[in-house]
């Protein structure tokens, strides 16, 4: 019995060892079934066929939001604020009234000068009646000619004295109508800064501010590389007229905004800090609902796309097809049948193997057994790129 115990624990080692090669043998079994799986299918592409069309010149440029009118409300008398009509951050019409400064001072001091022109009438029909009487008397000896002159001087005196009180007169009556303050256009007004029994003094407080919000302006620059490039396009012909070149904004959400634009103005000078032009173009800003909110709002940033011209006739390729690498920018092609060989860079004129309407190599889905990448200005030749029909 103990012979045999001694003997078991070397018959249970041998059985391990046993199945252990085994085990190796089957990792190695795996092995050699994971090298010898099949290649995977071909990957699937989409084929597309070059295409002539009239291509837009755009610029792109950033801009910045500007209204058309803005003015600062200032009184143009002193005086304290009587009344304040108007609701902040609301539309208020032409001529709608705004602001009433206190105006009886200013009604008071008309009925003064009023008072004072009827005095000196009354002193004027005094003198001109002495002037008649002292002219009779020098005729006929009966006043010497100094008393007939300083009555004289007495009635122009008078009459300068009335005219000095109408010009007074209708000073007040300005000042009058200065108290009651006026929407000059329609616009959105601002929050006011002085209210009801403030004092407000001639010329230096500002009460409100109101802005035209529609049409507005949006002001870019363009780089004096893109002023020069757009000087080559006119003399090829390519430009187009002032008044024909479009201005679209591209809004927060990335979106065009709805309505195109026109130059309004162009500067006729580089400004040397930042190497550019300025450009100014005007866009139509209705409101979007009853709420009378909208999508450009004055001081916002804009980027702009400028069409200056356009390219007839120009080969193109989708914007899809173009594979943008740190390398640059690739295309993917089809070999030619023929070998010929033929660039293909993904922007600017394609040479004769980039013609319109190439249908010799099928378009729609296909598989491709292999894809070269063709980068700008190298020559892709045939069997570069094999797709199987």
């Amino acid at each position: 019995m103990r012979l045999q115990d001694r003997k078991h624990p070397f018959l249970s080692v041998s059985s391990a060892l046993a199945v252990c090669a085994a085990l190796v043998l089957a990792l190695s079994g795996c092995e050699e079934e994971k090298v010898a799986a099949p290649p995977p299918s071909p990957p699937e592409v989409v084929l597309t066929e070059v295409a002539k069309e009239t291509v837009p010149i755009v610029l792109d440029a950033s801009g910045t939001i500007k209204p058309i009118k803005r003015i600062e409300v200032v009184p143009r008398v002193t005086g304290f604020i009587f009344e304040r009509y108007f609701t902040e951050g609301s539309f208020v019409e032409e001529g709608q009234p705004l602001y009433l400064i206190d105006p009886r001072p200013f009604e008071d001091q008309l009925a003064q000068l009023e008072a004072e022109l009827e005095g000196q009438q009354a002193e004027l029909a005094f003198w001109q009646s002495e002037d008649v009487r002292y002219r009779k008397l020098e005729k006929q000896g009966a006043a010497s000619k100094e008393r007939t002159e300083g009555v004289r001087a007495k009635l122009q005196t008078s009459m300068a004295e009335i005219e000095a009180t109408k010009v007074k007169i209708r000073n007040a009556k300005l000042d009058i109508s200065y108290t009651r303050i006026n929407a000059p256009f329609y616009g959105l007004i601002q929050q006011t800064r002085l209210n009801q029994g403030d004092l407000a003094t001639k010329e230096q407080d500002i009460l409100t501010t109101l802005v035209m919000m529609d049409p507005i302006y949006v002001i870019f620059h363009l780089s004096r590389s893109q002023v020069f490039d757009v000087q080559k396009l006119k003399r090829r012909g390519g430009a187009f007229d002032l008044k024909d070149m479009v201005i679209e904004v591209v809004l927060s959400d990335g979106k065009l905004f709805e309505n195109k634009g026109r130059v309004d103005f162009i500067g006729t000078e580089i400004d040397p800090s930042t190497d550019s032009v300025t450009i100014r173009g005007i866009l139509e800003n209705p409101t979007k609902n009853e709420v009378q909110d909208f999508d450009l709002i004055p001081g916002q940033y804009a980027p702009v796309r400028f069409t200056v011209g356009e390219t007839p006739d120009a080969l193109v390729i989708p914007q899809t097809a173009v594979v943008e690498t740190q390398a640059g920018a690739h295309v993917y092609i089809v070999a030619q049948d023929s070998g010929q060989q033929g660039r293909a860079p993904p922007g600017g004129a394609r040479p004769n193997p980039w013609r319109e309407g190439n249908r010799d190599r099928g378009v729609g889905r296909r598989r491709a057994r292999r894809l070269a990448r063709c980068a700008e200005g190298e020559v892709g030749k045939r069997g570069q790129t094999d797709v199987i029909r």
